[in-house]
C-alpha cells in the first residue's frame, strides 16, 4: 500500500447495532446478523419442556447426529425459552414429521403459525402483528420453518400439534434441529449459539466493503461524523 510512510492512514469507527448494509460481491443487501437464543441447539438445558421431553442424537438434516426427538406426554406439548425483545423478529427452526405430522411456531403475543410436515404448507396463523410464515424443504424430510411478526415478547415455542390449529392430543413426536431468533424480516443462515447469542455478518467496528454497480473490487463506504 502506498504511501508506505503511512500518511495516507485514516481510522474509523462503528457502533455496536447491526443495522448498517453493504451490496455483497453477489450483489445481495446484507447487513449484521445475531442469534438472540441461547443453547440454540440443545434443548435440554436453557429450554424448558412443557407436557414434553426431547432425546439428542437423532439424524438431522445436515448428515449430523445432532437433531432432537420432541415428544409430548399431554396436551399442547411444548419446549420453549424465555427471552425478552421487541420489533421485527424471525424465529426458525428446522422440524421434520415423526409420528405427528403438524408443528406449531410461536413467538408469545407477536406470531403464531401451524406447519405440515408432511406435505410442506403453512396452515393456520394467529395475532395482528404476524407478518409472514414460511417452510422450505431442505431434503429428506426436513423443513426449515419461519414465523415473522412485529411486536413484544416474552418467549418463543416450538409445539407438537396433532392437526391444523389442534394441539389437544396428549402423544405424538417431531423431529427438530438448530432454532434461531433474530431481528429482521427474513430467517437468514443459521447461526449456532451456547451461553450467549452469538453475531456474525457486519460486526461492530468491521468495515462496509460494498461491491455495488457489479465492482469487482470492493469499495469502502465511509461517512464523517456529523452533529447537528
Amino acid at each position: 500500500v502506498k504511501p508506505e510512510d503511512r500518511s495516507g492512514d485514516f481510522t474509523f469507527s462503528r457502533g455496536s447495532n447491526l443495522s448498517a448494509t453493504r451490496v455483497n460481491k453477489d450483489g445481495l443487501i446484507e447487513k449484521g446478523r445475531e442469534n438472540l437464543l441461547l443453547q440454540s441447539n440443545q434443548f435440554d438445558t436453557t429450554w424448558l419442556q412443557v407436557n414434553s421431553n426431547v432425546t439428542s442424537g437423532q439424524s438431522g438434516y445436515d448428515g449430523s447426529s445432532d437433531a432432537w426427538l420432541l415428544s409430548k406426554s399431554g396436551a399442547t406439548g411444548l419446549v420453549k425459552q424465555d427471552i425478552t425483545q421487541s420489533g421485527v423478529q424471525a424465529f426458525s427452526i428446522y422440524a421434520k414429521a415423526g409420528t405427528s405430522n403438524w408443528m406449531r411456531l410461536l413467538i408469545n403475543g407477536v406470531a403464531l403459525a401451524y406447519y405440515d410436515l408432511s406435505n410442506g404448507v403453512v396452515g393456520a396463523t394467529l395475532y395482528s402483528t404476524f407478518i409472514d410464515a414460511q417452510i422450505e424443504d431442505v431434503g429428506g424430510g426436513w423443513y426449515r420453518c419461519s414465523l415473522i411478526g412485529n411486536g413484544s415478547t416474552t418467549l418463543v415455542n416450538v409445539v407438537v400439534a396433532d392437526a391444523d390449529n389442534d394441539t389437544s392430543g396428549t402423544s405424538g413426536s417431531i423431529y427438530i434441529q438448530d432454532a434461531q431468533l433474530e431481528l429482521g424480516l427474513v430467517a437468514t443462515g443459521y447461526i449456532e449459539t451456547t451461553t450467549a447469542t452469538v453475531q456474525k455478518g457486519i460486526l461492530e467496528n468491521l468495515p462496509r466493503l460494498d461491491y455495488s454497480g457489479g465492482a469487482s473490487c470492493p469499495s469502502l463506504l465511509l461517512e464523517p461524523q456529523r452533529t447537528n
